[in-house]
């Protein structure tokens, strides 16, 4: 007898067993040999011939052991159910060949199902949905086609598929995948579920993919398994489900232990820790008894550290394998993401390349797309969207909060991070209480205990600490901006709260725009509020509001009144978007100073600071209006991937690469070859010979034919214009620059 003989009897006798709960071994009755018997009292007993030979005669030959089996035990009193078995599919002679004597032909996948009708549940299943793998607004199953993405392993260098992960569980793994929100974690149990899905009557590992949000105040592993095929439909098979986990046949995929609801909220840590392990009573129950592998997924952040992890989900670090989701897409998992979707996406740098993210794009319609996505593109309008999807996708979740009050809960943590000395937090449980408290008047209780503790974007600090922390910045400078838009309409009391206050982290260039484009206020009384805010010591939101007016919204310019700005604190200060009349500004510290300006009209900058000033490559290209400018760096054309970094279109790349490399560098000349290395598909040969050709024409550089191709060499005397060029990059009149614009 082979090998694969061996495996398959192996297989049907441990269903066998499984099935009638007693131990089912090769028997003599009658005289023959009979491949499994199992007594079940002194008068029932059950047969089975097992054949992976799946000719009809074979099939005949041992229905007539069978037959032989079952008159002998007939004369001692005893009734025998016989089955024969066949490793594949069947066909009706051989149904019929056995049906005349009581005996039931069965293939492998049919006798499986006297055990757990997995092909009825596998449909079902997959008809629902999986976790958070939905459309974020309507709440329907997304049907997006999964991506091969990856995942890191903690302690392995190189990362994993949902094949291995999939493989992992098969063969009775204890897995943990981590993830922030909207990383693909409910996609990777969707996947994996449906990669056992395919051989799970062969390998008698039937994936089980329990929603925990749908699993509040349950304790017992049944009591999970149960409410699970309620929900679906499949109450008839919650005795089989049950007696499959119980024998080791299930493989238990448990998604979202950050979503099975807590009843009750506490600002002492410890017990927060308490609460959160009986909440996840049930999880550590079914964990625990599980004989086959688990897959459970939730957010890391979740637990204050991994020790309570693995204490509140009954597991053992030491034999616990855990994966983490990657954040973003890479370059391939997005033009994969996309292709599959029959979409051409040039997605814009501003935008994180999250999978939520790309979700959401993929779900809007072709007018909203287009002007999101277009030639200009609407970063303002594309966060606002975003943002009203994150906040219905977890009031979906919270049935007993709408999106407004998780949004208005998002902005007043927002403001409580202008506080803080890191620009992201720390937010302590306090502070989040103290959040749900403002926005809602009541503490916070039952279901808003758990949507505290896993609201998305944020995270743990550190595994010393419960304290949160903002871990998606592209979210946070947008919330900050809502808050000050909200501030500049509130009460006179909530005005005089912040006038004082000391601020630490202004808003970055999205922020500043969200606020510049938020319709809520005017731009007068927004400049009315700056010079206050000024005036009483909140210089952070003064100077929020003042980049925000020099935000170009509708092509007029911005006049100032006469305001002053000292000891301002701008993370972002563009002047080059909006035509800026009557401002001053001294003393005060510029995250970044984004040059040139588009036109200044008795505005003046002195004695401030700066680490960056984008648009010029020196200080000689600064306007005259700003005086003492203590910058660190300026935009550099050192080299073409410098260049590139400075945001100027195509022409202008080639024009400052060609006077770098002819004006200052050494030598006498360059070839035509040598001087457009490096551009690649910027340097197009057209437009690279018309701006050589301008130059020359200008008498700024000459040409001679050398042994390979076209050699230019530089005009000395125009050193000097080409120095001014460099230094002044975007705020250049000089008229070649202007020109060159034009091709």
């Amino acid at each position: 007898m082979d090998k694969s003989w061996d495996k398959f009897e192996d297989k049907v006798r441990g269903l066998a067993q499984h099935i009638w709960g007693k131990p089912c071994l090769p028997t003599k009755i009658g005289g023959v040999n009979i491949d499994g018997a199992i007594a079940i009292d002194s008068e029932v007993s059950i047969h089975v011939e097992i054949t992976e030979d799946r000719t009809l005669a074979k099939v005949r030959t041992d229905i007539t052991k069978l037959i032989t089996a079952k008159a002998d035990s007939y004369s001692r009193g005893v009734l025998a159910k016989s089955f024969c078995v066949v490793n594949g599919p069947i066909t009706n002679s051989m149904k019929e060949a056995g049906a005349s004597h009581h005996i039931q032909v069965l293939s492998i996948s049919e006798f499986s199902r006297l055990f757990f009708d997995f092909d009825r549940y596998s449909v079902a299943r997959q008809s629902a949905p999986f976790g958070s793998s939905v459309d974020p607004l309507t709440g329907e199953s997304d049907e997006t086609a999964y991506v091969p993405v990856r995942y890191t392993i903690d302690g392995r260098v190189s990362d994993v598929t949902s094949h291995e992960i999939a493989r992992w569980l098969k063969e009775g793994s204890r897995i943990i995948l981590l993830g922030e929100y909207g990383s693909l974690k409910s996609r990777c149990i969707r996947e994996v579920f449906r990669l056992l899905s395919t051989h799970a009557v062969e390998t008698l590992a039937y994936p089980v993919a329990i929603n925990l949000r749908q699993s509040w105040g349950l304790s017992r592993s049944s009591e999970l398994l149960r409410r699970h095929l309620q929900d679906l439909g499949l109450d008839d098979l919650e005795g089989a489900a049950i007696r499959a986990f119980k024998s080791g046949s299930v493989a238990l995929m448990l998604d979202g232990f950050d979503e099975v609801g807590s009843q009750a909220w506490s600002n002492d840590g410890q017990k927060l820790k308490i609460i959160r392990a009986k909440s996840l009573q049930g999880v550590k129950n079914i964990i625990t008894e599980s004989k086959g592998g688990v897959l459970i997924t939730g957010r890391e952040h979740y637990f204050p550290n991994s020790a309570e992890m693995f204490s509140a989900l009954g597991l053992d670090p030491k034999k616990t394998i855990v994966s983490r989701s990657k954040n973003e897409f890479s370059d391939t998992e997005l033009l994969e993401y996309f292709s599959q979707l029959d979409m051409e996406v040039d997605i814009p740098s501003w935008l994180p390349r999250r999978p939520l993210i790309c979700q959401t794009i993929a779900n809007l319609d072709a007018e909203t797309f287009n002007t999101m996505f277009g030639s200009e593109g609407n970063e303002v309008d594309f966060w606002n969207h975003f943002i009203r999807v994150i906040c219905e996708r977890d009031a979906r979740i919270h049935v007993s909060f709408d999106s407004d009050t998780i949004f208005a809960i998002f902005v007043q943590l927002a403001r409580l991070t202008r506080t803080k000395a890191a620009n992201v937090g720390p937010i302590s449980l306090n502070e989040l209480q103290s959040a749900f408290e403002a926005v809602t008047g009541a503490a916070p209780i039952e279901e808003a205990s758990l949507m505290l503790q896993r609201l998305p974007s944020l995270g743990r600090v550190s595994a010393e600490t419960n304290d949160r922390q903002f871990v998606d910045v592209y979210i946070l400078d947008g919330l900050r901006a809502k808050d000050a838009a909200r501030i500049c309409i509130g009460t006179e009391i909530e005005i005089a709260a912040v006038s004082g206050a000391k601020w630490h982290n202004a808003l970055d260039d999205l922020g500043q725009r969200v606020l510049a484009l938020d319709s809520t206020s005017t731009a007068k009384l927004r400049l009315s509020l700056a010079e206050r805010f000024s005036q009483l010591g909140n210089m952070v939101l003064a100077s929020d509001l003042v980049s925000s007016l020099s935000r170009e919204t509708d092509g007029s310019s911005m006049d100032f009144s006469g305001l002053k700005i000292d000891h301002g604190d701008f993370l972002y200060f563009p002047l080059f978007e909006r035509e800026l009349r009557n401002l001053t500004v001294t003393n005060s510290y510029i995250g970044e100073l984004a040059l040139p300006a588009k036109k200044a009209t008795n505005v003046t900058l002195a004695n401030c600071a700066t680490p960056k000033v984008s648009g010029i490559a020196s200080a000689a290209g600064l306007p005259q209006w700003i005086s003492s400018l203590d910058a660190e760096q300026f935009d550099s054309v050192e080299s073409i991937s410098r260049i590139r970094k400075i945001g100027l279109q195509p022409s202008h790349e080639i024009l400052i690469t060609i006077i770098r490399k002819t004006f200052f560098q050494k030598g006498s000349g360059r070839k035509e070859e040598a001087l457009l290395r490096g551009l690649g598909m910027v340097g197009t040969k057209n437009l690279s010979k018309k701006i050589l050709s301008a130059m020359i024409t200008e008498g700024l550089l000459t040409s001679f034919k050398g042994d390979e191709g076209n050699v230019y060499a530089p005009v000395r005397a125009h050193a000097p214009r080409m120095q001014t060029i460099l230094d002044e990059l975007k705020s250049s009149k000089d008229p070649l620059w202007l020109a060159i614009a034009k091709y």
